[in-house]
């Protein structure tokens, strides 16, 4: 449980026309605010004004998640665990096939913004790092290739990897199917232990922070807020399912 971002981060918010959109970064709410108040609205422009809520990610992706538009700040582990860093693809897609962001930022303009927006591979969840105990695994996912390999301990590193951004950068340039990443390291963290730093990589509209939780051993993940339609709800406030 908990935020995986400091929660008083302001947000990037989404603003203008649909069709001339654009996100003015740190001029949205807190995420705390953001996540308990907004993200759970009624009225979809609110609830995806910055960043994805898990009603449009079980639209879109089939499974509850949230996003937080945010650039370059630390990201935190929300339980202690085993954290794996892996690697689908350091690039975003939107970019390497030249398809416009804008109908999918906010809540996505439907007539524009097709499920699978890409002829070829849309590299998942980029460079991510995934934490796993007795109970759970959590996603962090888009990150950043040079800070988050600031953040993994010396020792951490799996054979055949080393904390060389530009190494890992240059070996997972190509985009590759969601289903596929590398882990390239490992290491025991708490909760609260800095794990990465928020980027753009893979399937990614705009810099942003995708956060998922689900039971161990399980492949249906949990609703992190308190939106409607989903059984299990509400895991960055108090108690689960509260």
């Amino acid at each position: 449980m908990g935020f995986p971002i400091d929660p008083g981060t302001r947000l990037g918010v989404v603003t203008g026309a649909v069709g001339s959109r654009v996100i003015t970064w740190g001029a949205g709410p807190a995420a705390d605010d953001y996540s308990r108040d907004e993200q759970v609205s009624d009225d979809p422009a609110r609830a995806n004004r910055c960043g994805w809520n898990a009603r449009v990610h079980r639209e879109y992706e089939g499974q509850p998640a949230i996003d937080w538009y945010v650039r370059a700040v630390p990201v935190v582990a929300t339980m202690d665990g085993t954290a794996t860093l892996l690697i689908n693809t350091v690039s975003n897609a939107f970019d390497v096939y030249g398809v416009a962001r804008e109908p999918y930022i906010g809540n996505p303009d439907r007539a524009r913004a097709p499920v699978s927006p890409f002829p070829g591979p849309g590299g998942g969840q980029g460079v991510f790092v995934r934490i796993t105990n007795a109970a759970y695994r959590a996603d962090f996912a888009h990150l950043e290739i040079e800070g988050t390999v600031a953040e993994v301990p010396r020792a951490a590193w799996l054979a055949g990897f080393e904390a060389d951004a530009a190494m890992l950068a240059r070996q997972f340039a190509p985009l590759r199917d969601f289903r596929v990443a590398t882990a390239v390291a490992r290491w025991e963290v708490r909760r609260g232990d800095v794990i990465g730093v928020t980027g753009d990589s893979g399937y990614s509209e705009a810099p942003h922070l995708h956060y998922a939780i689900r039971p161990a051993l399980e492949e249906n993940a949990l609703c992190p807020t308190r939106e409607a339609g989903f059984s299990r709800a509400g895991w960055l406030f108090g108690a689960p399912g509260s």
